[in-house]
Protein backbone atom coordinates (compact mmCIF):
# COMPACT_ATOMS: atom_id res chain seq x y z
CA UNK A 1 0.00 0.00 0.00
CA UNK A 2 1.38 3.75 -0.84
CA UNK A 3 2.30 5.85 2.40
CA UNK A 4 -1.00 6.76 3.29
CA UNK A 5 0.78 10.15 4.96
CA UNK A 6 2.33 11.06 1.72
CA UNK A 7 -1.44 10.28 0.35
CA UNK A 8 -3.08 12.34 2.58
CA UNK A 9 -0.99 15.41 1.94
CA UNK A 10 -1.86 15.36 -1.66
CA UNK A 11 -5.43 14.45 -1.37
CA UNK A 12 -5.63 17.56 1.39
CA UNK A 13 -4.50 19.86 -1.60
CA UNK A 14 -6.78 18.09 -4.06
CA UNK A 15 -9.89 18.76 -2.62
CA UNK A 16 -8.76 22.36 -1.43
CA UNK A 17 -8.02 23.70 -4.74
CA UNK A 18 -11.43 22.35 -5.50
CA UNK A 19 -13.59 23.35 -3.05
CA UNK A 20 -14.31 26.97 -4.74
CA UNK A 21 -16.58 25.03 -7.08
CA UNK A 22 -18.45 23.52 -4.98
CA UNK A 23 -21.80 25.14 -4.64
CA UNK A 24 -22.23 25.97 -0.79
CA UNK A 25 -25.69 23.90 -0.73
CA UNK A 26 -24.42 20.69 -2.83
CA UNK A 27 -25.04 17.46 -2.34
CA UNK A 28 -21.78 15.61 -2.71
CA UNK A 29 -21.05 11.82 -3.61
CA UNK A 30 -17.54 10.68 -3.64
CA UNK A 31 -17.14 7.53 -5.74
CA UNK A 32 -13.94 4.75 -4.55
CA UNK A 33 -13.75 6.93 -1.50
CA UNK A 34 -10.92 5.07 -0.12
CA UNK A 35 -10.21 6.15 3.24
CA UNK A 36 -12.60 9.40 3.42
CA UNK A 37 -10.26 11.98 4.31
CA UNK A 38 -11.73 14.21 1.48
CA UNK A 39 -15.32 13.12 2.64
CA UNK A 40 -14.79 14.45 5.92
CA UNK A 41 -13.27 17.32 4.43
CA UNK A 42 -15.74 18.39 2.61
CA UNK A 43 -18.53 17.45 5.97
CA UNK A 44 -16.50 19.54 7.83
CA UNK A 45 -16.61 22.38 5.36
CA UNK A 46 -20.85 22.00 5.72
CA UNK A 47 -21.39 19.72 2.93
CA UNK A 48 -23.91 16.51 2.61
CA UNK A 49 -22.19 14.23 1.93
CA UNK A 50 -22.29 10.50 0.52
CA UNK A 51 -19.20 8.12 0.16
CA UNK A 52 -19.04 4.72 -1.65
CA UNK A 53 -16.03 2.40 -2.31
CA UNK A 54 -15.58 -1.41 -2.46
CA UNK A 55 -15.70 -3.27 0.29
CA UNK A 56 -12.34 -4.78 -0.82
CA UNK A 57 -10.75 -1.15 -0.99
CA UNK A 58 -6.99 -1.22 -0.31
CA UNK A 59 -8.00 1.54 2.49
CA UNK A 60 -11.02 -0.47 4.06
CA UNK A 61 -9.25 -0.39 7.09
CA UNK A 62 -7.86 3.22 7.52
CA UNK A 63 -11.31 4.94 7.23
CA UNK A 64 -11.74 8.30 8.61
CA UNK A 65 -15.46 8.44 7.57
CA UNK A 66 -18.38 6.61 7.69
CA UNK A 67 -17.78 5.08 4.14
CA UNK A 68 -20.22 3.11 2.39
CA UNK A 69 -19.84 -0.52 0.63
CA UNK A 70 -21.05 -0.98 -2.59
CA UNK A 71 -20.81 -4.10 -4.97
CA UNK A 72 -19.26 -1.85 -7.81
CA UNK A 73 -21.88 -1.99 -10.41
CA UNK A 74 -25.15 -0.55 -8.50
CA UNK A 75 -24.77 2.93 -6.76
CA UNK A 76 -26.76 3.30 -3.81
CA UNK A 77 -28.51 6.59 -4.20
CA UNK A 78 -31.88 7.92 -5.61
CA UNK A 79 -32.33 8.57 -9.18
CA UNK A 80 -31.71 12.45 -9.26
CA UNK A 81 -30.47 12.97 -5.79
CA UNK A 82 -27.13 14.13 -5.82
CA UNK A 83 -25.99 17.37 -6.93
CA UNK A 84 -22.06 16.71 -7.58
CA UNK A 85 -20.22 12.78 -8.42
CA UNK A 86 -16.56 13.50 -7.34
CA UNK A 87 -13.77 10.87 -7.61
CA UNK A 88 -9.91 10.98 -7.54
CA UNK A 89 -7.86 8.74 -9.25
CA UNK A 90 -10.43 6.01 -9.24
CA UNK A 91 -11.78 6.08 -12.69
CA UNK A 92 -8.91 4.69 -14.49
CA UNK A 93 -9.43 1.48 -11.93
CA UNK A 94 -13.41 0.64 -13.31
CA UNK A 95 -13.35 -2.45 -15.39
CA UNK A 96 -17.31 -1.64 -16.12
CA UNK A 97 -17.18 2.18 -17.53
CA UNK A 98 -20.69 2.28 -19.11
CA UNK A 99 -22.36 0.89 -15.96
CA UNK A 100 -20.73 3.33 -13.88
CA UNK A 101 -21.36 6.59 -16.41
CA UNK A 102 -24.85 5.16 -16.70
CA UNK A 103 -25.03 5.05 -12.43
CA UNK A 104 -23.94 8.63 -12.80
CA UNK A 105 -26.25 10.34 -15.32
CA UNK A 106 -29.23 8.24 -13.33
CA UNK A 107 -28.51 10.18 -9.81
CA UNK A 108 -27.40 13.17 -11.16
CA UNK A 109 -29.54 16.09 -10.05
CA UNK A 110 -30.70 18.08 -13.17
CA UNK A 111 -27.87 21.12 -13.49
CA UNK A 112 -25.36 18.82 -11.31
CA UNK A 113 -21.70 17.92 -12.75
CA UNK A 114 -18.94 15.76 -11.75
CA UNK A 115 -15.84 16.41 -10.84
CA UNK A 116 -12.79 13.66 -12.00
CA UNK A 117 -9.52 13.93 -10.73
CA UNK A 118 -7.64 11.37 -13.18
CA UNK A 119 -3.81 10.53 -14.17
CA UNK A 120 -1.89 11.95 -16.65
CA UNK A 121 0.53 10.41 -18.83
CA UNK A 122 3.16 12.70 -16.72
CA UNK A 123 2.40 10.78 -14.10
CA UNK A 124 3.03 7.65 -15.99
CA UNK A 125 6.06 8.50 -17.60
CA UNK A 126 7.97 9.72 -14.50
CA UNK A 127 6.36 5.89 -12.71
CA UNK A 128 8.05 4.28 -15.06
CA UNK A 129 11.35 6.14 -15.13
CA UNK A 130 11.41 5.63 -11.67
CA UNK A 131 10.43 2.01 -11.34
CA UNK A 132 13.17 1.66 -14.04
CA UNK A 133 15.86 3.34 -11.89
CA UNK A 134 14.77 1.17 -9.01
CA UNK A 135 15.22 -2.40 -11.08
CA UNK A 136 18.54 -1.30 -12.57
CA UNK A 137 19.34 -0.70 -8.58
CA UNK A 138 18.02 -4.34 -8.38
CA UNK A 139 20.50 -5.89 -10.66
CA UNK A 140 23.26 -4.53 -8.78
CA UNK A 141 22.68 -5.03 -5.32
CA UNK A 142 20.58 -8.54 -6.13
CA UNK A 143 23.90 -10.62 -6.40
CA UNK A 144 25.49 -9.00 -3.04
CA UNK A 145 22.63 -9.71 -1.34
CA UNK A 146 22.76 -13.39 -2.42
CA UNK A 147 26.26 -13.39 -1.70
CA UNK A 148 25.44 -12.28 1.76
CA UNK A 149 21.84 -12.64 2.89
CA UNK A 150 20.84 -10.63 5.80
CA UNK A 151 20.40 -13.00 9.22
CA UNK A 152 17.22 -15.18 8.90
CA UNK A 153 16.65 -14.66 5.11
CA UNK A 154 16.35 -17.47 2.70
CA UNK A 155 18.32 -17.03 -0.75
CA UNK A 156 15.08 -18.25 -2.63
CA UNK A 157 12.85 -15.59 -1.12
CA UNK A 158 15.48 -13.32 -1.65
CA UNK A 159 16.07 -14.27 -5.57
CA UNK A 160 12.00 -14.32 -6.11
CA UNK A 161 11.40 -10.71 -4.81
CA UNK A 162 14.69 -9.30 -6.38
CA UNK A 163 13.64 -10.86 -9.95
CA UNK A 164 10.10 -9.35 -9.54
CA UNK A 165 11.92 -5.79 -8.21
CA UNK A 166 13.92 -6.30 -11.77
CA UNK A 167 11.12 -7.34 -14.00
CA UNK A 168 8.85 -4.33 -12.40
CA UNK A 169 10.43 -1.62 -14.14
CA UNK A 170 11.28 -2.79 -17.48
CA UNK A 171 7.83 -4.40 -17.93
CA UNK A 172 6.13 -1.71 -15.79
CA UNK A 173 2.46 -3.18 -14.77
CA UNK A 174 -1.06 -1.09 -15.41
CA UNK A 175 -2.04 1.17 -13.08
CA UNK A 176 -5.61 0.87 -14.09
CA UNK A 177 -7.38 -1.71 -15.87
CA UNK A 178 -4.33 -2.71 -18.16
CA UNK A 179 -2.22 -5.49 -17.50
CA UNK A 180 0.68 -3.39 -18.67
CA UNK A 181 1.28 0.38 -18.33
CA UNK A 182 2.81 1.01 -21.58
CA UNK A 183 -0.75 1.87 -23.19
CA UNK A 184 -1.53 4.35 -20.53
CA UNK A 185 0.65 7.00 -22.23
CA UNK A 186 -2.81 7.07 -24.45
CA UNK A 187 -5.26 6.22 -22.30
CA UNK A 188 -4.01 8.68 -19.91
CA UNK A 189 -3.64 11.57 -22.17
CA UNK A 190 -6.67 14.39 -22.33
CA UNK A 191 -8.01 13.14 -25.47
CA UNK A 192 -8.49 9.70 -24.35
CA UNK A 193 -10.25 10.46 -21.36
CA UNK A 194 -12.72 13.53 -23.20
CA UNK A 195 -13.15 10.89 -25.65
CA UNK A 196 -14.14 8.06 -22.99
CA UNK A 197 -16.28 10.97 -20.85
CA UNK A 198 -18.39 11.83 -24.42
CA UNK A 199 -18.69 7.99 -25.29
CA UNK A 200 -20.77 7.40 -21.87
CA UNK A 201 -22.92 10.29 -22.35
CA UNK A 202 -20.67 13.05 -20.35
CA UNK A 203 -19.71 16.68 -21.76
CA UNK A 204 -16.05 18.23 -20.63
CA UNK A 205 -17.03 21.50 -19.41
CA UNK A 206 -14.15 22.66 -17.67
CA UNK A 207 -10.42 21.16 -17.22
CA UNK A 208 -7.18 22.09 -15.82
CA UNK A 209 -3.78 20.69 -14.43
CA UNK A 210 -3.89 20.07 -10.87
CA UNK A 211 -0.40 21.27 -10.99
CA UNK A 212 1.73 19.00 -8.36
CA UNK A 213 4.50 16.75 -9.47
CA UNK A 214 4.52 12.92 -8.06
CA UNK A 215 5.44 9.34 -9.32
CA UNK A 216 3.25 6.03 -8.41
CA UNK A 217 6.58 4.98 -6.55
CA UNK A 218 6.09 7.69 -4.28
CA UNK A 219 9.86 9.12 -5.36
CA UNK A 220 11.27 11.53 -2.23
CA UNK A 221 7.39 10.99 -0.75
CA UNK A 222 8.62 12.65 2.69
CA UNK A 223 11.27 15.09 1.42
CA UNK A 224 9.87 17.17 -1.20
CA UNK A 225 7.18 20.16 0.27
CA UNK A 226 4.02 20.27 -2.19
CA UNK A 227 5.20 23.58 -2.79
CA UNK A 228 8.24 21.99 -4.03
CA UNK A 229 5.98 19.67 -5.83
CA UNK A 230 4.29 22.67 -7.73
CA UNK A 231 7.05 24.26 -9.00
CA UNK A 232 8.47 20.39 -10.52
CA UNK A 233 5.23 20.25 -12.17
CA UNK A 234 5.83 23.53 -14.14
CA UNK A 235 8.33 21.67 -16.17
CA UNK A 236 8.09 18.16 -15.33
CA UNK A 237 4.10 17.91 -15.93
CA UNK A 238 1.43 17.62 -13.49
CA UNK A 239 0.46 13.81 -12.09
CA UNK A 240 -2.62 14.71 -12.26
CA UNK A 241 -5.63 16.35 -14.26
CA UNK A 242 -9.33 17.75 -13.56
CA UNK A 243 -12.07 17.31 -15.58
CA UNK A 244 -15.66 19.01 -14.92
CA UNK A 245 -18.57 17.01 -16.63
CA UNK A 246 -21.91 17.42 -17.35
CA UNK A 247 -24.28 14.97 -18.83
CA UNK A 248 -25.04 14.99 -22.36
CA UNK A 249 -28.46 16.35 -23.44
CA UNK A 250 -30.64 13.95 -24.77
CA UNK A 251 -31.42 16.74 -27.70
CA UNK A 252 -28.28 16.17 -29.19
Amino acid sequence: MADLSHLSILRQREIEQLLPLLPRDARILEFGAGTGQQAKYLRDQGFDVVAIDLASSNYASERVFPVQDYDGHHIPAEDRSIDIIFSSNVLEHVENPRAIFAEFRRIQKPGGFGLHIVPTPSWRLWTFATGLAASIEAVVTLPLELANPPQGQNRSRLLYRGVRRVVSGFIPRGHGTSIEGLSEFWTFSSIAWRRKFQKYGFDVVEDEPMGVFYTGGGLLARTLSLATRRRMSRFLGSATHMYKVVPTSIDE
